[in-house]
């Protein structure tokens, strides 16, 4: 509950905010990190942070659990309006949703499209066109299932907390008022509106499924922001808004008319036309064709710069960091948040490695801290037997300024923007104002939430466990398919550190193949469990994953005669095939540990539990002819994943003279010694393998959501249905795979198999 006189603890803040901005400590400036260019921004201002408050200081959140701290993440309380000081405190996140973008939660909803053209790919061609009519009374709220909504799985609609009441649904949050403890109507999203999900065994909300249900378009198409007669109303007092008003909360320049016809009134036909946003009907339309369990970067699909009145606006760079207008359809489905212990790349997108950057390292010398001193503030607890597992404490901190970055965004909270810009730049910034900035916008509770949920928790079917022993061997043992000899790296390997290299990288999986070679494949191949950088002695039982080849394709030689070149096959900077050292077939043996333990002592300690991933990030240009888009089926044929490779850039692909967005990349031929290197053009970008952790929760499948259900999976790509139906009632929504994006080709791996392996495979799946 809100504590009995929030008004001083707010008015407390702000001094805090204030006294912390007025630190003028600087610490040395730090290098550019290794894993993107460094970006020259204008160095952080203090006087930003005047008009802060963090519900997180509150002595209630300070009693809570990490669940009910994690479940109550909305973010930030700032100025109402940020160029007025002292104006009313609002929580960003629910002002951004319910007031300026004006999402109908209870209000209403008429939404009536009628053979609107859509030109998906943006190749100056119509694929398609939509017509949609949705009436709801009631709203949102009142129409649950429609929207695939998660029911809250702790408390009903209506139980406060310290900062927001339940709306009894899982991941939208009623803010409070900081000074009457009341809700205030201004519904926020957290983390757990896409990743929370039912789980389809008992029905069961569990905090970190994927949200398959979820249709996120179709909750943005009810902004009021589509709807070209509204007028724009920024405080909602009944009175709309002047022109000068809008530009100078938007941060528009005082030349721009706004106010077309000169009647005292901006609609959002007239601010669009102003900004030369697109038309909102094809905008609301190209929402609508996401479809449920899709978190595709459509045009606005986080709605962001196209909404006046930004919060987030008062930060200056606040249009490097938001989604913008333009951009192409980029499927993406949403994957588990589960097991994340296990992942050396977070994200979905792969942006944030965990390798190469000293994360840590990086926020203990812009706090002034040292790094034992970060960890314990930033909560990063490890287990037993893995202190100072660096890919650990970074994998904390990448999961931390993801979980920022991400509400950030949504929330348009400009601190938390600021912060993930000081974390993943080189911005200097005051050393207490860097850890007010994190103190103000935190994931700690979020993380240890994550990683305390035993997945046992999540309830599986009933199986048969001797078809799950045989898929599990099968998983481990038969070979399912080929791949190109091609992976994309977003870590600098340890043989460039030192190098004028920058990721993302294009190299081959086995350096002794050239990249065009294709690789014979199993399942644990691209979906094994990862190693950290703890080392551990070699059990005797064994490695948990019993195929060393399975991650290893090239092998350092050991020893005296090694140094003398005695050794079998030859190989780039002394490194020789494995396969070669030790006559290894490479379609079907196994090389045991005891031949290992021969040599090596330790191994690096695979991650607990397993979760079956490896990360590995594949190109889509796998036949390297610099085309993508429309181009899977060769792709494919050259030994690629084939999946469809449409994505969105921040630009329009009609401007393109060869209607191909292409990027450049660096393509080396050697992995662990120094080779040559080759600037090339690939239409990329790529995709990684997902992890399979409570994967039957997660249909439908592949990183588009084209794939219906995991025996559909199994079969070839012209055998899986070619549309399906998700959502209930007026959110009926049939998912078209003849669309750009919505192809279901690749992934054919154990397609050929039996109907018994593929019965058994199943079965183990199931089981994860």
């Amino acid at each position: 509950m809100i504590p009995a006189n929030p008004r001083v603890l707010a008015r407390a803040a702000l001094c805090l905010a204030l006294a912390t901005a007025s630190c003028a400590r600087k610490p040395a400036a730090a290098p550019p990190l290794s894993d993107r260019p460094a970006r020259k921004l204008d160095p952080l201002r203090p006087e930003l942070m005047p008009g802060v408050f963090a519900p997180c200081l509150l002595p209630a959140a300070q009693n809570a659990s990490v669940r009910e701290q994690a479940i109550e993440s909305i973010g930030t309380y700032e100025w109402q309006d940020w160029t007025s000081p002292g104006s009313p405190l609002v929580n960003t996140n629910g002002h951004y949703w319910s007031r300026l973008a004006d999402l109908a939660w209870n209000r209403d909803i008429e939404i009536h499209l009628d053979n609107v053209p859509i030109d998906l790919d943006q190749d100056g061609t119509i694929d398609t066109h939509v017509t949609r009519h949705i009436s709801l009374k009631g709203g949102i709220f009142a129409n649950p299932e429609v929207f695939g909504l998660a029911a809250d799985p702790d408390q009903p609609a209506g139980t406060r907390g310290y900062a927001s009441a339940s709306t009894g649904f899982s991941g939208l949050r009623d803010a409070l008022d900081l000074e009457t403890g009341k809700p205030t109507g201004d519904i926020g999203m957290t983390c757990w509106l896409c990743h929370s999900g039912r789980n389809p065994v008992d029905g069961k909300t569990i905090l970190g499924l994927p949200s398959a249900r979820l249709d996120y378009g179709l909750l943005l198409a009810t902004s009021s922001f589509f709807d070209p007669k509204h007028v724009i109303d920024l405080d909602q007092d009944g009175r709309p808004d002047r022109e000068q008003e809008i530009r100078r909360r938007t941060r528009l320049p005082d030349s721009l008319v706004l106010d077309l016809d000169h009647d005292g009134r901006v609609t959002v036909a007239e601010y669009r036309k102003a900004l030369k946003l697109p038309d909102a009907q094809q905008s609301m339309a190209t929402l609508l064709l996401a479809g449920p369990g899709r978190a595709d970067l459509t045009n606005e699909f986080g709605l962001d710069m196209t909404v006046p009145g930004l919060h987030s606006r008062r930060y200056s760079d606040a249009n490097t960091m938001r989604t913008g207008a333009e951009g192409v359809f980029n499927p993406k489905s949403i994957p588990t948040a589960l097991g994340v212990r296990s992942l050396s790349v977070i994200n979905w997108a792969s942006t944030y490695p965990t390798r190469a950057p000293d994360l840590l390292g990086l926020y203990a010398e812009r706090t002034a801290m040292s790094r034992s001193q970060a960890m314990a503030e930033l909560g990063i607890e490890l287990p037993a037997g893995f202190a100072g597992d660096f890919d650990l404490i970074n994998r904390a901190m990448v999961l931390d300024t993801r979980s920022i970055g991400a509400i950030g965004l949504q929330a348009d909270s400009f601190v938390g923007i600021m912060l993930v810009r000081v974390l993943r730049h080189d911005s200097p910034a005051p050393p207490d104002l860097v850890r007010g900035l994190r103190l103000a916008y935190e994931a700690t509770a979020i993380r240890k939430l994550l990683y305390d949920t035993p997945l046992d928790s999540v309830k599986k079917p009933a199986l048969d466990a001797a078809a799950l022993e045989r898929g599990r061997r099968l998983f481990f043992d038969q070979p399912a398919g080929n791949i190109i000899n091609q992976q994309i790296l977003v870590d600098l390997p340890r043989a460039y550190r030192g190098s004028e290299l920058a990721p993302p990288l294009l190299a081959p999986i086995d350096e002794m193949q050239p990249l065009a070679a294709r690789i014979p494949v199993r399942c644990v191949t691209c979906h094994s469990a990862t190693t950290l950088s703890t080392m551990k002695p070699i059990p005797a039982e064994g490695l948990a994953i019993p195929r060393c080849t399975d991650c290893h394709f090239s092998h350092r030689p050991k020893g005296f005669w090694a140094k003398l070149g005695l050794r079998q096959g030859e190989g780039p900077g002394g490194f020789t095939s494995i396969f070669d050292e030790f006559g290894l077939s490479r379609t079907t043996a196994t090389a045991k540990d005891e031949l290992c333990r021969r040599c090596h002592q330790m191994h690096p300690a695979l991650a607990e539990p397993v979760t079956y991933t490896s990360c590995l990030i594949l190109p889509f240009d796998a036949d390297g002819d610099g085309r993508a888009q429309g181009d899977e089926r060769d792709d494919l044929a050259a030994g690629g994943i084939g999946t469809d490779s449409l994505f969105g850039f921040e630009v329009d692909r009609r401007k393109l003279a060869d209607k191909n967005v292409r990027m450049p990349i660096t393509r080396i031929t050697a992995l662990h010694s120094r080779g040559p290197t080759q600037a090339v053009q690939i239409a990329g970008p790529w995709v990684r393998t997902p992890p399979l952790v409570t994967l039957l929760a997660s249909a439908p499948y592949l990183h588009n959501g084209s794939v219906p259900t995991l025996e559909a999976l199994l079969q070839p790509s012209d055998e899986r249905p070619r549309s399906f139906v998700l959502g209930q009632g007026q959110g009926a929504f049939t998912f078209d795979t003849g669309l750009p994006g919505n192809r279901n080709l690749g992934h054919e791996f154990g397609t050929h198999w039996t109907a018994q392996d593929k019965h058994d495979l199943l079965e183990f799946l199931k089981s994860l």
